[in-house]
């Protein structure tokens, strides 16, 4: 009886080992995996601001168009 009780306390205690292994390597994937977020998000907010300035460069350049085809036409119907 006593070694069974020895017995059953020693895989008890490899299960919490086990266990206990278990969390730590969730608990550093889940900090790499939320450290690569933030990566991932300030990297998202790079490029949408290039986006925006690509998009402002290309509104001014059909302004730009714009203004020059308007002047060729006026230049045109004289």
């Amino acid at each position: 009886m006593l070694f069974q009780e020895t017995n059953k306390t020693r895989i008890l205690s490899q299960k919490i080992d086990e266990l206990l292994k278990n969390y730590k390597e969730l608990k550093e994937e889940n900090e790499r995996l939320k450290n690569e977020m933030t990566a991932l998000k300030a990297s998202n907010e790079a490029k949408d601001i290039h986006i925006k300035n690509l998009e402002e460069k290309v509104n001014v350049s059909d302004i730009e168009s714009e203004d020059i085809l308007s002047k060729i036409e006026e230049v045109l119907n004289r």
